[in-house]
């Protein structure tokens, strides 16, 4: 099989989207893509889960059409947002304010800063609102990355 443009599978799943996950047994629907192409397209989709093909290839190397079926995988992938199969790839972190309020004021207790010092800070963060909060983790967590001087080995280690 050869490298199959994206463009031309992109093409079979929108033809196949106005269908939703029903059986199509009209091959009209591909008409204008040559036969060759659609089959291996066809082929390519059903072994990545993204249509169900009744197609068939008989033993003298021709195929017969039996109709196609849009999966779910498939309809995700046609959607702006990538539907559920997005969602099941994103990792959800959530820290309440009061926990990250925490966690800062426990690091700025680990701190060799001067007790008026971390005083005044840990009343600072303790008093943030909630936009304010959610910018200055976004702050924290970019700084600690670019600021981790031994992140390749800390990530080693962490990864196994």
């Amino acid at each position: 099989m050869n490298i199959i443009p994206r463009d031309q599978w992109r093409d079979v799943l929108r033809r196949l989207s106005p269908y939703g996950m029903a059986y199509v047994p009209d091959i009209q629907v591909f008409e204008g893509i040559e036969r060759g192409m659609l089959y291996q397209c066809l082929a390519y989709l059903s072994g990545h889960g993204y249509i169900i093909s009744h197609c068939s290839r008989s033993m003298d190397g021709f195929w017969n059409w039996g109709g196609v079926e849009l999966t779910a995988k498939g309809l995700d992938s046609l959607s702006d947002d990538g539907g559920i199969t997005a969602d099941e790839k994103t990792i959800t972190v959530k820290l309440d304010g009061d926990t990250i309020k925490a966690l800062l004021c426990k690091a700025v207790d680990e701190t060799s800063a001067p007790e008026a010092t971390k005083t005044g800070i840990k009343q600072q963060v303790r008093a943030m609102g909630s936009e304010a909060l959610k910018d200055l983790t976004s702050s924290l967590i970019s700084k600690g990355v670019e600021s981790a001087p031994d992140l390749i080995q800390w990530l080693g280690t962490a990864l196994g």
